[in-house]
């Protein structure tokens, strides 16, 4: 980003997004940016700086441009069905940004969300994670949905083992890493417990 008075005509403002993903010409001078992130999780095998497209928070390979964005072009290797990783949207997309700084002087503002989405947008999410995990639960050896759920609730974030149990109902099986991202997405905050396995007394 250019200073005034240090004999760059340019303006104050960030000219590397405008021609960033283009062949540059020998004008272009040293520079620096922000892009767009989001944690979502690999629906597939992918590689850095593949392009993806992204719903409900999972991520799919897509052909360049087709989609909204790429794989975290600094990762040192692919990125494993189920993990999480972050998505970085292409230059010149956003809507809405604006910086925020710290200091111990001044009391830290609210966190602002980059991408003001509406309650719609929100509310249909949600929907299509609770979605998402019904259907795994009615597809799974493991008590219901409501069942599910209200185990998470209730002993969650207390519990620290790598089973979910029930007692006297079945519960059989892996627990993937994307059924976790749906939980968080349908209760609205993070999950620091994440059993690997359903088990039972039964």
């Amino acid at each position: 980003m250019s200073n005034p008075g240090d004999g760059d005509k340019r303006s104050v403002t960030t000219d590397a997004l405008e021609t960033l993903g283009k062949i540059i010409g020998p004008n272009e001078k040293r520079d620096a940016i922000h892009l767009a992130v989001e944690p979502v999780t690999a629906g597939t095998f992918l590689n850095p700086g593949q392009h993806i497209a992204v719903k409900d928070g999972v991520a799919y390979p897509t052909g360049v441009g087709k989609g909204l964005g790429i794989v975290d072009p600094f990762l040192a290797g692919p990125v494993e069905t189920g993990q999480r990783f972050w998505f970085v949207m292409y230059p010149r997309m956003v809507h809405s940004l604006r910086h925020v700084w710290t200091h111990p002087s001044f009391t830290d503002e609210p966190e602002q969300v980059l991408l003001p989405a509406s309650q719609n947008i929100v509310d249909g999410r949600k929907e299509a994670s609770e979605r998402w995990l019904q259907d795994f639960c009615a597809t799974s050896d493991c008590p219901g949905y409501h069942s599910v759920m209200g185990w998470i609730e209730n002993k969650g974030d207390w519990s620290d083992d790598e089973y979910m149990h029930f007692d006297g109902m079945d519960a059989h099986g892996e627990i993937p890493l994307e059924f976790w991202h749906h939980v968080e997405v349908v209760l609205g905050r993070p999950i620091k417990n994440r059993p690997t396995y359903f088990s039972c007394s039964c």
